[in-house]
């Protein structure tokens, strides 16, 4: 059976540029911050991305994508985390259904769809069990984004797009969130070598500052892309009628 495709409003990007923003970027911002927290605490000139040689840039690509693949496994164990996953990334019944972004009457036709798109895997006690869930799963949505996945081969270059944006921005606050933290171990580490190589000025302390305020941003930017991902899913979802197949359509795509 051919492959239903949307064409018309995808951004479409190659997978290279996928692990470009997921992982290269963050690995290079981490890079930086720590180059940058070493001239902070040496008290040596300010460094300047003109100051940077492209070899060494090249050079480093291999180690700056295997730190951001590090940082992607970080942001997910702290993001999803069992005792902190409740306050950082709510499941995506959370962000649809409790939201203030769609009207009732959109949640409840949202709902009935749903229900009736499952109703010959017993959809209705699948939801049923998604809502009363401590954890609140998202088998559900598991279900139609592989769906819209299979039929819809544009949605899924999408979403590589979407993920990818999400990796990013998840990982980028890690980085800046956790680079206080960095900058005094390295303060602490020329302390044990020499007091007098030290130097905190109004520098270090504005550098410490930007990235608990980039961190901080960055976070609110990888909820919201979260919410903009599962709003993204379900009214591709909604848009179209055809994933509403009887079961005779189901057997005969089976045989």
């Amino acid at each position: 059976m051919a492959h239903d495709q949307i064409t018309k409003g995808v951004g479409i990007i190659p997978d290279f540029f996928h692990d470009i923003l997921a992982y290269i970027i963050p690995g290079y911002m981490l890079l930086l911050n720590l180059t940058i927290n070493y001239n902070l605490v040496a008290n040596n000139s300010p460094m300047f991305i003109s100051d940077i040689e492209i070899w060494a840039l090249t050079f480093l690509l291999i180690p700056a994508y295997v730190l951001g693949r590090f940082c992607e496994h970080v942001g997910k164990m702290f993001f999803d985390s069992k005792y902190l996953g409740k306050y950082s990334s709510k499941p995506k019944w959370d962000l649809i259904f409790k939201g203030d972004y769609y009207t009732e009457s959109f949640k409840n036709n949202l709902k009935v769809k749903i229900k009736a798109w499952l109703k010959n895997q017993d959809g209705e006690q699948l939801m049923k069990e998604c809502e009363e869930s401590d954890n609140q799963k998202d088998e559900y949505f598991n279900l139609i984004q592989f769906y819209l996945r299979e039929r819809f081969p544009s949605i899924a270059l999408y979403e590589k797009k979407q993920n990818a944006t999400i990796v990013l921005v998840r990982s980028l606050s890690i980085i800046f969130g956790a680079n206080t933290m960095l900058y005094a171990l390295q303060v602490g580490y020329f302390l044990c070598e020499s007091s007098d190589s030290i130097t905190v000025d109004y520098l270090g302390i504005l550098w410490i500052l930007s990235n608990l305020v980039l961190g901080y941003v960055f976070y609110k930017r990888y909820r919201l892309d979260r919410k903009y991902h599962a709003m993204y899913i379900f009214e591709s979802f909604l848009a179209t009628k055809r994933l509403l197949i009887s079961k005779a359509d189901d057997e005969k795509q089976t045989n």
